[in-house]
């Protein structure tokens, strides 16, 4: 049997009957053939126990070498509560750990877990196959937690190259366009808008995934109460800036106030943006108003395009619509309608009338404005 095959557990353990417990569970599983039977899909064929009494010694051990999990008691000499979880987590915060506690500290099997360990074992209530199935699930979730932490450090280094990198050669661009608007002639200025146009559109989507990539990193309850009428005025207000050749224009907007987060000021943009850059008339036109609904208020975004085919319309929010079939629109729309979803809201579309499309954007409203109209 070679050490590769066995599961090198760290028990730290100051209760020699307790640390007996759990061997003979091992044991017991090993003679009765459900080790096989429970690992069977595991490349382990045993277990290898490394004992020690106090945590001092524990962490010395875990400094020294690596073990696949370590099996920790709360209550040792010289620590004690789930403070002893953070100790082992610092010395390696990759290693998987599975708290024991005894039936009257239960309660601290789950603040063990608030502080980075895997699960708990309750002592008086082992057996064989609860023990390998705990290792076991620990093992696995501690893999999955590495591995989204991995994504998680990636999806910050796209955060900094989005927002620095590519802002800044767009902005460049942008910049660089408008100082060419006094040396070319009709034709030349309407290229010039148009990019012009296109950079800040993409100025405003590299900025809203760097805001989503911000709330996924933070992994903080989203949503708040957000004023409508001054995110709107604000957009608009912007959009105006931004696209001299458009019309871009407010309506009613109700006094209200709905539950967002600062992203929706992305969401709101990104789809105003659309109707602009994405419009075929001479002069593109966007409306943006806001009608509530019992505990709905509905923002709606009517442009004069050359509308959405309604077979086309689901497949517009799609993660997989890229390219031509997207129209353009793909990574804004798809990204805008996650949000709302996780807002506990709804993005659909409509025609508008007598050209273009409407983007319609139902959210909950906050309940400190429920009672206004």
């Amino acid at each position: 049997m070679t050490d590769d095959t066995a599961l090198s557990v760290l028990l730290i353990e100051d209760n020699p009957a307790d640390a007996r417990i759990v061997r003979e569970q091992y044991k017991t599983a090993k003679e009765t053939g459900l080790f096989a039977r429970v690992l069977d899909k595991s490349e382990f064929e045993s277990i290898r126990f490394t004992h020690e009494e106090d945590l001092d010694r524990g962490t010395a051990r875990l400094r020294e070498g690596t073990y696949d999990v370590v099996l920790l008691d709360l209550q040792l000499p010289d620590s004690e509560g789930a403070e002893t979880v953070d100790a082992v987590v610092d010395v390696d915060p990759n290693v998987p750990v599975v708290v024991l506690t005894g039936m009257p500290e239960q309660r601290l099997g789950g603040e063990a877990i608030s502080r980075g360990a895997q699960d708990y074992l309750v002592k008086g209530k082992l057996t064989p196959e609860l023990l390998l199935l705990t290792l076991q699930y620990a093992i696995e979730r501690k893999k999955r937690e590495r591995i989204l932490r991995r994504r998680s450090d990636r999806l910050a280094i796209l955060n900094r190259l989005t927002r620095h990198d590519v802002r800044n050669d767009v902005s460049l661009i942008v910049g660089r366009a408008s100082e060419l608007t006094d040396h070319v002639d009709p034709r030349g200025q309407s290229i010039l808008e148009e990019i012009r146009q296109s950079g800040n559109h993409i100025l405003e989507l590299t900025d809203m995934i760097g805001q989503a990539l911000d709330a996924m990193a933070d992994d903080q309850d989203p949503l708040g109460d957000v004023n409508l009428e001054a995110l709107l005025e604000n957009e608009v207000e912007k959009a105006t800036r931004l696209h001299g050749g458009a019309e871009v224009t407010l309506g009613s907007v109700p006094e209200a106030s709905v539950k967002a987060n600062e992203l929706l000021s992305s969401v709101v943009a990104n789809l105003v943006n659309n109707g602009v850059v994405y419009n075929d008339k001479e002069t593109p036109t966007v409306h943006v108003d806001a009608v509530a609904e019992g505990d709905t208020v509905t923002i709606r975004v009517a442009d004069n395009g050359t509308g959405i085919p309604k077979h086309r319309r689901e497949a517009v929010f799609s993660e997989r619509t890229n390219g031509a079939e997207s129209a353009g629109l793909g990574v804004g729309l798809t990204l805008g309608h996650q949000l709302v979803t996780q807002f506990g809201g709804e993005m659909s579309i409509e025609d508008n009338d007598p050209d273009g499309t409407v983007f319609l954007v139902s959210l909950q409203r906050a309940e400190a404005s429920a009672g206004l109209v």
